[in-house]
């Protein structure tokens, strides 16, 4: 008889010891008691440390690993792994043999098929067959607030955490430079979705170094990033403004031997506000209105002091263009509202938060503390959870519950999310 379910969930059934232990056998017949089930390891190695048990009289402690068919131990070549040595127990759905560690010595083997608690079972099943907006849509109000509460915030610290790893990747690749990882990580916002990879490898085409020393020149800002943008070759039409964008990135490209990236900026589908070339121009102009953002933020001051670090003109020729050489009516470029809470979603605040923690001996409480004085965005998926009587009223919470559908809800992790192992560990 098959299991019909993954190894994770097995894991869990045995982790929460649901099944019958009652005068529980190894498979050769000897009499084993679960003193401790040990703890999930969620890295690489056995399934459980610190377990212990008993076999016969005799106590034994260290590691015990789950498979759905005791062939697995082999197939995943566990006995010639080391780190398996350890392993005191091996747990199966269905076995026939005892499994060996490398030094050929046998390792008791217990089958679960036929005591597992089918209510888990059941749960689990019912989980994974759901086909509403998240697969506990329906069991979610019977899950304490405070648990759902407190998981949200873990989902929100993970998110902060993933982006940690974009910006120790930024410092890595540039010999620990605080000011060229924060100009990275702004530069790639300001490309949005669709174009911040290639704003990205404009960030470390165009050094911040270069940047701040023309801070005082808009001009020479804006031949800068058109130029390292690849958008001033090649144009059918130029007027007086490009072609002294072409001169002047000409010469600085020349003396501070730069070059164009190869990668394509993406202009179709998408609002005049959110064009590459307005983009483009902005950051210009906020480098030139802020040159010292960088140094700036590192402070931690009040958000509203960021706020305004972030209000800011673009130069004359922008209030008329969205595009080089194409006229249209006026309109002022400033960083709306919305583009100013991405900008801080996005970039300012997870920086931040990396910055605290590397440098404040893991404090990142002042980072999150900034999302609380934030509204919460409005799109399909936060109304979806307040619908579900989830509260989201500030940026907090709404970029806790984000995280919590993209990497668990949307993949049924269920086994993986807090509140799920809840649902599953009520009785039905």
């Amino acid at each position: 008889m098959s299991f019909g379910f993954n190894e994770d969930l097995l894991q869990f059934i045995w982790e929460h010891q649901l099944f019958d232990s009652s005068g529980l056998q190894t498979i050769d017949g000897e009499i084993i008691a679960i003193l401790k089930q040990g703890l999930l390891n969620k890295n690489s190695g056995p399934d459980f440390e610190n377990a212990k048990i008993t076999i016969g009289e005799t106590e034994f402690y260290g590691a015990i690993e789950i498979h759905l068919d005791s062939t697995d131990w082999n197939a995943h070549g566990h006995t010639q792994d080391t780190a398996y040595n350890q392993v005191i127990l091996h747990v199966c759905y269905s076995a026939n043999a005892n499994v060996k560690r490398q030094d050929g010595s046998e390792i008791p083997t217990v089958e679960l098929k036929h005591r597992i608690n089918k209510s888990a079972l059941i749960s689990y099943q019912n989980l994974m067959q759901e086909q509403a907006f998240v697969p506990c849509a329906n069991l979610l109000p019977s899950v304490d607030a405070f648990v759902q509460a407190t998981w949200i915030e873990r989902m929100l610290v993970e998110r902060m955490e993933e982006r940690c790893d974009t910006f120790k990747h930024y410092q890595e690749k540039t010999n620990g430079n605080w000011n060229q990882t924060f100009y990275t990580a702004v530069v790639r916002a300001f490309g949005m979705p669709i174009n911040k990879e290639a704003f990205e490898d404009i960030a470390f085409a165009l050094p911040f170094e270069i940047i701040h020393r023309h801070s005082e020149s808009l001009f020479q800002l804006e031949a800068l990033f058109f130029g390292t943008a690849g958008l001033l070759q090649e144009l059918k039409e130029i007027d007086s403004y490009v072609e002294g964008l072409q001169n002047e990135y000409a010469f600085l490209s020349a003396k501070y031997g730069l070059s164009p990236i190869s990668s394509q900026l993406k202009f179709g589908r998408m609002r005049p506000m959110g064009l590459p070339s307005v983009k483009l121009a902005q950051l210009a102009a906020l480098w030139h209105h802020s040159p010292n953002l960088v140094a700036n933020v590192l402070e931690l001051p009040e958000l509203d002091v960021i706020r305004n670090n972030l209000k800011f003109e673009t130069s004359d020729y922008w209030k008329t263009h969205y595009s080089l050489y194409k006229t249209s009516a006026s309109v002022s470029k400033q960083l709306s509202a919305t583009a100013i809470q991405l900008l801080l979603l996005n970039a300012i605040i997870p920086f931040s938060f990396y910055y605290q923690k590397s440098k404040n001996d893991g404090n990142s409480e002042k980072a999150l503390n900034y999302l609380t004085e934030l509204k919460s965005e409005k799109n399909s998926i936060i109304l979806e959870w307040q619908k579900l009587g989830v509260e989201v009223n500030d940026a907090f919470s709404s970029q806790g519950v984000l995280h919590l559908y993209k990497y668990y809800c949307s993949k049924k992790m269920c086994l993986s999310c807090n509140i799920g192992r809840k649902i599953l560990l009520k009785p039905i």
